[in-house]
């Protein structure tokens, strides 16, 4: 009897393993993966079933492969006996075989492992196949528990499990991983983390669970796990970081789903309540280890990096990917070089946590655009005013015990950063210069860099020395070194007690000149940094010990520096630069996508900012004055034709006063020409009606635009008219709902806000107003809903 198997590759060895072990049936087992990457092989994978007795599939979802095979089984060109299962169990359906059976086969594969396995075959064998065999129920193994490598049991009590552990006086790392990797016996990964945090002194708790809950199997999910094992009675998390090796999300189940916006948010509320960094380590699925030190990640960003993003997590560095074996076997095997990187964050997140305000340090980085003038582009950030939000977080930084002594105000602070020339610069001022007024934090000896420089690959220092010379720098094509001093590596920033306030290094330059040959980025994006920039971050890392690096504003560089987009090796550079400092990072809320990048590429935990205030732009002088003429011309029409004719002329020349005549629009002749570009005798053939709405388009665009009013100041929320500004701000979206404020002011004055939407260039015949104007009129009484609200809850707005 010959039985075909084809399978998912995550239990595509335990089948393969089984199939060798038994020798009384003949078992060919072939890898999803395989069948999808390889037509000829999947072409002779299906005239091989029409010669077999039993088809068993195991089907996932990602392969495109399963409609050809289904539509084989349809079409009826596979008419034998067939089992087909999947998590869905809607693809049962091209079984021919017994409910019973598919049932009970399932069960077998959920619970997995040795004995299971090679009995579901003998269970098919005896009842689909009608064999002389005996084959026993299927095995209950755990679905969770507490693993060791060291220990001969697992642990099904998280008190059994410290009472054999004996856990030191020490912080302590909980581990969460899939079951599947214990059934398997695939844990190197596992046991490598547990080694090498066991190392740095930490317990460890590690914990195996079955993904998702599901109540008809009796799993109790992940989430149940963590209330019941690394939270104690008095709601106190037992554990100080969390690293989290399952992609599902932590509430997931049968019954809910495992992708749900709601499921996650339910994963977000139970992490708060743990309340400690949840790491979590990209395992490839899909790549070698080979494959992802050639190339970026591309399958996995989706289910190992976007999909845990929704819980919160962070620190994506991977750790594991795949390695090849026997016939289709793939193991998930450890990147030691990446497990020990994960593991000294880890320990600096710990010491962190663990270091009393007074005796942490914090580096604070500010962003300079490059090729600019300095005073202008110091500081410089998206919607954010940053010198000051630095001010401001180091008073309240000094309230809570922080040795920090903050300079009065933002502007205080860039006068010292000026006036010290404590900045990478090299156009307007020399380094002697900057030496001198005391810019300098550090000057870091070549013997101290090169220690840092020879830990970088091969091929990576290579890149650097034929960019910028040798260490510390070489004066290359003309190009002098970067921020040298008598031999010394100058590192810039100003010092307030433990607090260190730095201008990110220059990304691609190296001298005066701005010729495209200095400023390498200008021809050769992919360009490496010069050794300054590198020996910065280490001094913030390794010399000053920064226990956080705070970058400000949106955005600068490090994210954006050569390397893989996901999953980076140690030769690209955000990972080179960031070191293993906990890395917090001031954005933007409005900009996720680029935000991601920080996240993903430099190991950002993301503190998002306010928006700055917006305003609606209205009318302003010579735009009122036209606004005015053209109500009275929409009076004139109905009740004086002579002066209509009159405001026909005074529109025109206030038109031209106003400079609109170059924006506004109209059709001539078939093809749309500004007002400008047209003379007096041609602007009379055009009806003057079609001037007027072109008008009102043109004022209803710039009356109801908003625009920003100031800056934001980090954990300042808006004061007086600025607060009602920024709530009505939000407020006057329409997002399609039911119920909106602007919508009910609209519907209580007689109008459809739609309506007004749609057609801003056109006039409501009952009040001559554009209905531009009217939605001007709108937000003004949104306006005085909230101040009035404001009011009411005591809330000063004036």
């Amino acid at each position: 009897m010959k039985i075909i198997v084809i399978t998912w590759q995550s239990y595509y060895n335990m089948f393969y393993k089984i199939s060798k072990k038994i020798k009384d049936l003949n078992i060919k087992v072939y890898s999803a993966r395989v069948l999808e990457k390889e037509g000829e092989k999947l072409k002779a994978v299906l005239n091989e079933i029409k010669s077999s007795d039993l088809l068993l599939v195991y089907r996932s979802t990602q392969e495109s492969f399963w409609e050809i095979l289904e539509k084989e089984i349809r079409e009826g060109k596979i008419g034998k006996k067939i089992v087909y299962l999947s998590s869905d169990p809607s693809f049962w359906t091209y079984s021919t075989v017994n409910p019973e059976i598919l049932i009970k086969a399932q069960e077998y594969i959920l619970r997995n492992g040795e004995e299971n396995i090679e009995n579901l075959f003998y269970f098919l064998a005896k009842e689909v196949l009608w064999l002389p065999v005996e084959y026993r129920e299927p095995e209950e193994i755990p679905w969770e528990g507490i693993y060791h490598p060291k220990a001969e049991r697992i642990f099904k009590d998280i008190k059994d499990y410290f009472s054999w552990y004996k856990p030191k006086k020490a912080p302590t790392i909980g581990i969460l991983f899939s079951r599947h990797y214990w059934i398997n016996d695939n844990l190197e990964v596992e046991n490598l983390l547990i080694s090498e945090l066991e190392a740095k002194g930490f317990n460890v708790i590690p914990i195996f669970a079955y993904s998702i809950k599901d109540k008809s199997l009796g799993t109790r999910g992940t989430g149940e796990i963590i209330e019941e094992w690394l939270i104690d009675e008095e709601g106190n998390s037992r554990i100080d970081l969390l690293i989290k090796l399952i992609f599902f999300f932590i509430q997931s189940s049968r019954e809910v789903g495992f992708e749900k916006k709601e499921v996650a948010e339910r994963g977000v509320e139970l992490l708060k309540r743990l309340n400690v960094p949840v790491l979590a380590p990209v395992i490839s699925y899909y790549k070698t280890i080979e494959e992802w030190e050639k190339e970026e990640l591309n399958l996995d960003i989706g289910w190992a990096i976007a999909m845990p993003e929704f819980e919160g997590v962070i620190e994506p560095i991977i750790i594991a990917g795949q390695v090849e074996g026997e016939a289709d076997e793939r193991r998930r095997m450890p990147i030691p070089e990446r497990v020990k990187k994960l593991v000294e964050r880890i320990e600096r997140w710990i010491e962190l946590k663990r270091t009393p305000p007074k005796e942490r340090r914090i580096a604070f980085i500010l962003h300079n655009n490059p090729c600019a003038s300095v005073e202008a582009t110091v500081g410089s950030a998206a919607h954010l005013d940053s010198l000051e939000s630095v001010v401001q977080i180091m008073k309240r930084m000094k309230e809570v015990g922080y040795e920090v002594y903050p300079p009065e105000s933002g502007k205080a602070l860039i006068e010292e950063i000026m006036n010290k020339k404590a900045l990478s610069e090299f156009r307007w001022t020399t380094v002697e210069e900057i030496v001198s007024k005391g810019g300098a934090l550090a000057l870091v000896e070549v013997e101290e860099y090169l220690e840092w420089f020879e830990e970088l690959p091969e091929k990576t220092r290579e890149r650097m020395i034929l960019a910028w010379g040798n260490p510390p720098g070489e004066y290359k094509n003309g190009i002098p070194p970067a921020m040298v001093y008598e031999g010394k590596i100058v590192i810039t920033g100003v010092k307030f007690g433990n607090v260190v306030v730095c201008v990110q290094p220059k990304r691609g330059c190296a001298g005066p000149r701005c010729d495209g040959q200095v400023c390498k980025i200008l021809h050769d994006p992919d360009v490496p940094p010069p050794h300054q920039y590198i020996a910065t971050y280490k001094w913030l890392s390794r010399k000053f010990k920064a226990h956080a690096i705070v970058h400000v504003g949106t955005h600068g560089n490090l994210e954006f520096l050569p390397g893989k987009g996901v999953a980076l090796s140690s030769a690209c550079f955000p990972d080179i630069g960031i070191d293993t400092v906990p890395h917090l990072y001031i954005y933007n809320a409005d900009n996720p996508p680029e935000g991601t990048i920080a996240k993903r590429r430099s190991c950002a935990v993301l503190v998002d900012h306010m928006q700055t205030v917006l305003t609606e732009s209205g009318l302003y002088e010579e735009l009122e004055e036209l606004d005015r003429l053209l109500g009275e011309y929409e009076s004139a029409k109905r009740k004086d034709p002579a002066l209509k004719h009159t405001l026909e002329h005074q529109i025109l020349e206030a038109v031209k006063k106003a400079k609109l005549d170059v924006s506004t629009k109209v059709f001539y002749k078939g093809k749309k020409k500004a007002l400008s570009e047209l003379s007096p005798e041609e602007t009379h053939e055009i009806s003057f009606e079609e001037i007027v709405s072109a008008l009102h388009s043109q004022l209803s665009l710039i009356r109801n635009t908003q625009i920003q009013d100031g800056m934001h100041i980090f954990g300042k929320l808006p004061e007086g008219k600025r607060r009602v500004e920024f709530i009505y701000s939000i407020l006057r979206y329409d997002p399609g709902e039911e119920i909106s404020l602007r919508k009910e002011i609209a519907k209580l004055l007689g109008y459809d806000l739609k309506e007004l939407l749609s057609y801003k260039e056109k006039v409501d015949e009952r009040t001559g107003k554009s209905f531009g104007a009217l939605l001007e009129e709108i937000d003004r009484l949104g306006k005085e809903v909230v101040a009035e609200i404001l009011k009411q809850e005591g809330i000063a707005y004036e």
